[in-house]
């Protein structure tokens, strides 16, 4: 049976807060894909009344741009779902003085401390303003250290599931306050039970662990990384062990770089969708984050949300699929799989998520961390990229996009390897070699990362608020002044005013020793640029 209620779920904590007027486009876009549900994850960007610093700074939601997003959803027949979080994962508000001590370590909030209820209910009071909905997701995920920190001095150790439990029974209490039904992420309870795994063989499920669980509570199971139907196969026979009804949420993969991984979402949402087809699971959706700076645009996985719809309808027929994409999209569904070009490096048909888009930019062009971690031929790869990429611009909706990932082609057709090919020449003397990447390569990288950026800034303008720009913006302009002072060094290198290029001369040893010459996932920009 199909599920009734399908949606989409976009993030708009990690560093981008959509547009209004674009999560109202994206909600018709999808309502014709067959969605009947948008969540909105924001962690901390909406407004909540009384907590100034609540998204402050963050380009956070008013209760009356809400109000309006929620009412267009009404009328186009998709429900506007508030995605917060109640419990970790409010690393944003830690830096504000007036929440640092209701904490209990890292994200995670200080359990039985009395302003940690003000201030949800707070939240809760604000939601039930802006929202007509009255499901809402808690989050509650990801608290792998609750208990351990303040919590922990203060009132020493305790069974964590029971204390999960008991924050979930006062956050539970709040919710039937203002008539709010609550659903939460379900990965703490099953972590708690099996020595921190969410995913096993066999997962066990104490029936302590159930019956701390309040009834009207849905546990939502995510689930992104497997396109073996036997794996969520035994998931959902573990989640049939509670009381409460099971939500499944999939991965739409957008939060790897400026690149999605469509083929992977594609295998993962069938095999997923098949499981849960055969389990009757009434409420289906799929995730969209945006980690580490939201990079991806949303709209990059055209392809993979239309597939995961017509999956969730029953339909497995690729080519059928493809034919109803390109009647409703006016793309041809292998031409929206270009999209992912910039991640497909190694010599393999087999899907994956690994994202050499992302930390190939990145990649220092004299520390060059991630120098293992292409193929021989990626330049070439990536000039090829790039001219099938242009090919799509011409006039359409979403030129935009293909013309962001011609651009990041372009740069890494020059860049992914100019660090081996520095170190290469230097190492062995070759003057001659360093002055001719100085005289064409450079210049060429220069322009070509200018080209990037001003893409880049196309699409978060168009569809992001301003907020959270300045991050991307200080990336790319390091990167960018990064490259000119290793030009600057080289070239004071060959006329002899410097002796020596210290980074060239420490020893290469590979980031991950088996895997030369292969791509990896590496989603940190932090990591990417330095070992410092």
């Amino acid at each position: 049976m199909q599920p009734k209620t399908l949606g989409l779920m976009i993030d708009c904590s990690r560093n981008a807060v959509m547009k209004p007027a674009q999560v109202k486009d994206f909600a018709k876009l999808i309502a014709g894909m067959g969605y009947n549900m948008l969540q909105l994850y924001t962690e901390e960007t909406y407004e909540v009344e009384n907590e100034p610093y609540f998204g402050y700074m963050r380009g956070r939601y008013t209760v009356e741009e809400l109000q309006d997003i929620d009412a267009y959803c009404r009328s186009i027949g998709v429900e506007l779902v508030p995605c917060i979080q109640t419990l970790a994962h409010l690393s944003h508000l830690t830096r504000w003085d007036p929440y640092w001590d209701r904490f209990d370590c890292n994200d995670i909030l200080l359990i039985d401390d009395e302003r940690v209820y003000e201030l949800i209910d707070h939240m809760f009071a604000t939601l039930a303003k802006a929202f007509s909905s009255r499901r809402i997701h808690i989050g509650m995920d990801e608290a792998h250290f609750v208990g351990l920190g303040r919590y922990l001095d203060q009132h020493g150790y305790c069974n964590r599931s029971e204390l999960l439990s008991k924050h979930l029974a006062r956050v539970k209490e709040i919710a039937d306050k203002y008539q709010f039904t609550p659903m939460m992420w379900s990965d703490m309870y099953i972590c708690l039970s099996n020595h921190g795994q969410y995913y096993s063989e066999n997962p066990v499920v104490p029936q302590e662990v159930v019956d701390g669980v309040p009834e009207g509570v849905e546990l939502v199971y995510w689930d992104y990384y497997s396109t073996d139907k036997k794996h969520y196969d035994t998931m959902f026979d573990a989640h049939a062990k509670f009381r409460n009804s099971t939500v499944f949420a999939g991965g739409i993969w957008t939060w790897t770089g400026y690149t999605p991984s469509i083929r992977y979402s594609l295998d993962a949402s069938e095999a997923a969708m098949r499981s849960a087809l055969e389990r009757d699971v009434d409420t289906v959706f799929f995730t969209m984050w945006g980690d580490d700076g939201k990079d991806c645009s949303y709209y990059m996985q055209l392809a993979g949300m239309f597939a995961a719809a017509q999956f969730a309808q029953g339909n497995f027929d690729r080519a059928d699929i493809a034919k109803k994409f390109e009647e409703y999209t006016g793309y041809s569904f292998e031409e929206a799989l270009n999209l992912e070009l910039p991640n497909l490096l190694d010599d393999t048909d087999e899907p994956h998520y690994k994202n050499p888009n992302k930390y190939l930019l990145f990649n220092d062009v004299f520390i060059g961390l991630f120098d293992y971690n292409q193929s021989v031929d990626a330049a070439q790869k990536y000039a090829t990229y790039a001219k099938t990429l242009a090919a799509s611009v011409n006039g359409r909706r979403y030129d935009y996009l293909f013309l962001l990932e011609q651009k990041l082609c372009e740069v890494l057709a020059i860049k992914c390897d100019l660090g081996i090919r520095i170190r290469t020449a230097y190492k062995a003397g070759d003057k001659k070699a360093l002055a001719e990447l100085l005289a064409t390569d450079f210049p060429a990288l220069n322009t070509a990362l200018a080209e990037f950026y001003a893409a880049f800034e196309t699409v978060w303008y168009t569809e992001n608020k301003a907020f959270g720009f300045e991050v991307q913006e200080a990336r790319l302009g390091a990167l960018m002044q990064r490259v000119k002072g290793c030009e600057r060094r080289l070239r004071a290198y060959l006329d002899g005013t410097l002796e020596t290029i210290d980074e060239l001369d420490v020893e290469h040893i590979p980031h991950w020793p088996n895997v030369e010459n292969q791509t990896v996932v590496y989603n940190s920009w932090i990591g990417s640029i330095s070992a410092c």
